[in-house]
């Protein structure tokens, strides 16, 4: 049951040739001319392999048939990894004998839902692969894979380089993806074929996805739970891509900015571990995204408020409407061309390769590396209290803060907030629910009020004058809520006051 480790990055059909004649790939040891693959995948026509996370294709090269079984795995960074199971046929339909039954989904046992299963679309490319054995004996394969992906109703052009892990650290690939990305406008791809079939087969719009529920267990130490966060993080803000690229739908911008947001705080969280001295130039490059992002939102958030004001005001707003949508679309097309760059394709395989390299290793002393080794709990149980008291001082005297102030303790919240959800399932469910549910109520409540103050913002961009009928009703409008808000927020934040924190309940 071999495990295969890829990273597969998009390449354009015009730079084809520099590719083909980069001086990385005139040290391989072995070249292989250019073979066709002809690959059938099968399923249901509603996709229950895949709901089961499961991929079946049968390979035709030549007169061999050879049908493979893949696990659903991980694509982050660009990097994939799978388990799957091969076996030679004599035919172009699969042969379920021929697997090994811990292959095969429990679903697969019955023989009436195998008659189900049916060739639903075909991957048709010529491939040429390079052989390259490192200094250090790692072994890498490219391949260059041209051709297409098709349905029996569409088809999409397929140009993409792999680069498979034959033997030694998946570091090595992110190293080899850098050095080619010097010379080509080489992209992260983080679908595979068999994803890319999927969704030609039955388009689907784009969706937004959450953070969703980190694993961490108590066998781990601070160390691997550093890891285990991040590469969770850069799951969710890799998971919006498509809709932000693809769509106009605001949550799809809000949930990526939140991922790095969440990414931030996490190496925030690990500083007195991990100094920030160890990613200098990738704080700098997460912070710069998280702007772009953070300008795109804003835009979002004056869009949503100026269509509320709009409901009981006359047309006298229509002009300041088409102002704000022509930004907000002017901020959309710079994230996109952002996430198309091969900047931003770099600045995935830089951090991917930061995470597997652990490179914050390097140059430490023998007691900062016993410190990453502690048990994650003890980390947990040291960070969490310095968070909440950090929390508490921030909103000492919280009837008196003024608007910049509630948005310095909006960011404070939002940090005890990362930090309980990274870590909650290190502690009993019972305990750790109710005060994440008042921290996100406390996120909510501090992100209406600072809505004002993004807003005004923004309109001073576009109309610096002080005198302005349109001022006087955005101020009004959000006026009429501020004295309501600020009283939900005040009772709230008793009630956070009065939960005992979680972390005491399971060391008493």
């Amino acid at each position: 049951m071999p495990t295969e480790t890829e990273l597969k990055l998009h390449l354009e059909p015009e730079v084809v040739s520099q590719f083909k004649q980069h001086p990385l790939l005139q040290t391989a040891t072995h070249t292989t001319a250019p073979q066709h693959l002809y690959n059938t995948y099968f399923d249901t026509v509603n996709h229950t392999l895949l709901q089961q996370g499961i991929g079946l294709r049968i390979r035709r090269m030549g007169e061999q048939r050879i049908q493979t079984i893949k696990s659903a795995g991980a694509g982050l960074g660009g990097l994939h990894q799978r388990q799957e199971w091969e076996t030679l046929v004599s035919g172009d339909s699969p042969e379920y004998s021929q697997f090994p039954p811990e292959a095969l989904p429990t679903w697969c046992h019955d023989e009436n839902n195998l008659q189900q299963i049916v060739p639903l679309f075909v991957t048709d490319f010529t491939r040429m692969t390079w052989h390259l054995i490192l200094e250090e004996g790692s072994e890498i394969e490219i391949a260059l894979d041209q051709g297409e992906v098709k349905t029996p109703a569409a088809c999409l052009p397929l140009c993409e380089v792999e680069l498979e892990l034959k033997s030694g650290s998946p570091t090595k690939l992110y190293q080899i993806a850098l050095k080619l990305q010097k010379a080509l406008p080489l992209r992260i791809e983080n679908k595979s074929k068999a994803a890319l079939g999927y969704a030609l087969h039955q388009p689907q719009p784009p969706q937004f996805h959450k953070a969703g529920t980190l694993n961490l267990t108590p066998e781990m130490n601070a160390e691997q739970a550093f890891v285990a966060i991040i590469w969770h993080c850069i799951g969710h803000w890799q998971a919006n891509e498509e809709i932000v690229l693809h769509s106009d739908a605001p949550e799809g911008i809000h949930q990526m900015r939140v991922a790095l947001r969440r990414l931030r705080s996490g190496l925030n969280l690990y500083q007195s571990l991990i100094p920030k001295e160890s990613y200098t130039k990738l704080h700098h490059q997460l912070k710069w995204l998280t702007t772009i992002l953070g300008t795109a939102r804003d835009w979002d958030i004056f869009t949503q408020h100026l269509a509320e004001i709009q409901r009981y005001a006359d047309d006298s707003l229509s002009d300041l409407s088409k102002t704000i949508a022509e930004l907000r679309r002017n901020t959309y097309v710079n994230v996109r061309h952002i996430l198309d760059s091969s900047e931003y394709s770099r600045l995935l395989l830089t951090l991917g390769k930061w995470l597997t390299q652990r490179r914050w290793r390097k140059n430490m002393e023998m007691r900062a590396l016993q410190s990453l080794e502690q048990p994650v709990s003890h980390f947990a149980n040291q960070i969490l209290p310095a968070r909440y008291q950090k929390l508490c001082q921030q909103g000492e005297q919280l009837s008196k803060l003024n608007a910049k102030q509630r948005h310095s303790l909006r960011i404070c919240v939002k940090k005890m907030a990362y930090a309980t959800r990274f870590f909650s399932n290190l502690y009993p469910p019972a305990t750790t629910l109710a005060f994440t549910k008042i921290l996100s109520q406390l996120q909510e409540q501090l992100g209406i009020l600072n809505d004002a103050r993004t807003v005004t913002t923004l309109f001073n961009q576009i109309h610096p004058t002080t005198a302005s009928s349109t001022r006087q009703l955005l101020k009004k409008y959000f006026k009429q809520h501020q004295d309501e808000n600020l009283n939900q927020l005040a009772k709230i934040w008793q009630n956070f006051l009065e939960q005992p924190p979680f972390w005491n309940l399971t060391t008493e």
